[in-house]
């Protein structure tokens, strides 16, 4: 009885597998899929070679296609608290609602003094619920 059974499960299993037709996320009904309350914000760090971390004056998150500046609004204290941590908002989930099944080029910048001091491009994938970073690292090491 219990090979029936492991065998009807395994047979079920088989025949459900469909390597012929992958699953297409561009073509996904977002409006079907239940999110999870989770709000996600891409971070990166600015360090320096040795490790240290870096203290910007101010950064910006640039569209590479359309030259938008689209640098998350954040309070003065919250700039503070980056400098000192030496982590900065990327990207976040703000941007879902416009941008489901999509990729988005993006470039970070960030400055001391006006000057530019790091750079670093992305890929951002975003889904029906969140925003993931596809291509680049999260990590930026300046000289």
């Amino acid at each position: 009885m219990k090979k029936l059974l492991l065998f009807c499960f395994l047979f079920l299993f088989l025949a459900n597998c469909d390597d012929s037709n992958p699953i297409d996320p561009i073509a996904v009904d977002c409006s079907v899929v239940a999110c999870t309350e989770q709000f996600v914000t891409l971070i990166v760090t600015v360090t320096d070679a040795d490790g240290a971390l870096i203290p910007l004056d101010r950064f910006e998150v640039v569209d590479l296609k359309t030259s938008e500046n689209i640098t998350l609004d954040i309070t003065f204290d919250a700039f503070q608290m980056a400098r000192r941590s030496g982590q900065y908002p990327l990207y976040d989930d703000s941007f879902v609602a416009t941008n489901q099944n999509t990729k988005r080029n993006l470039v970070f910048r960030g400055f001391i003094n006006e000057e530019k001091v790091a750079e670093a491009e992305y890929v951002i994938d975003t889904d029906c619920c969140h925003v993931n970073i596809a291509i680049g690292d999260t990590n930026i090491s300046i000289n």
